[in-house]
């Protein structure tokens, strides 16, 4: 037994498209949990709160993973999980603004904006919220919100990482990588 723990995970032609899928699905839950325990799109109650935060998290680990092929045999394998778990931890702010959105207080009864949960993608989204013929408060714009608020947060989790990563290949070490295989090996 060679005291290794995590094995790595056989790579395939597919693996690039299975965190954007694990991300649809992520939504896709979130929407149906939302849907059944309030009866309509968007806001649920507190009860499921455990759900958002099991979609928030897988969100933004499938955000995290999604660019790491950028930076797959530029470092090593311990490298790459804890750049992903940096990735995930840079993704912090975006939950709080997903969560804590002043500026809808501050309009009153204004027309929400998904640039107050979704700063870096939000103003993208409520422009394609304008020109769409939906009226405020059916249940397509309430499923169109919530959708763009969802995929706006994972979009944000990517752009962190593919920063990060890019980062992180420019500076990695050329001969590093074979150091970091004989590490885990032994």
């Amino acid at each position: 037994m060679s005291g290794k723990i995590v094995a790595s995970l056989p790579r395939s032609r597919f693996s690039p498209a299975i965190p954007p899928l694990v991300a649809v699905v992520a939504c896709v839950i979130w929407a149906g949990t939302a849907r059944t325990a309030s009866g309509i799109i968007g806001p649920a109650p507190p009860f499921v709160l455990p759900v958002f935060v099991l979609v928030m998290v897988t969100l933004a680990v499938a955000g995290a993973a999604t660019p790491l092929p950028l930076i797959s045999g530029a470092v090593p394998i311990r490298r790459e999980r804890q750049a992903m778990l940096v990735a995930v931890a840079a993704s912090v702010p975006f939950v709080a603004a997903l969560l804590i959105n002043p500026g809808q207080w501050e309009r009153g009864d204004a027309l929400p904006l998904l640039v107050d949960s979704v700063p870096v993608f939000g103003w993208l989204f409520d422009g394609i919220m304008n020109v769409l013929p939906l009226t405020a408060g059916t249940l397509a714009y309430s499923l169109l919100f919530s959708a763009f608020g969802v995929f706006g947060f994972y979009l944000e989790c990517v752009l962190v990482a593919t920063i990060l990563y890019a980062v992180l290949r420019l500076i990695a070490v050329p001969g590093l990588e074979g150091e970091g295989r004989a590490e885990e090996e032994g």
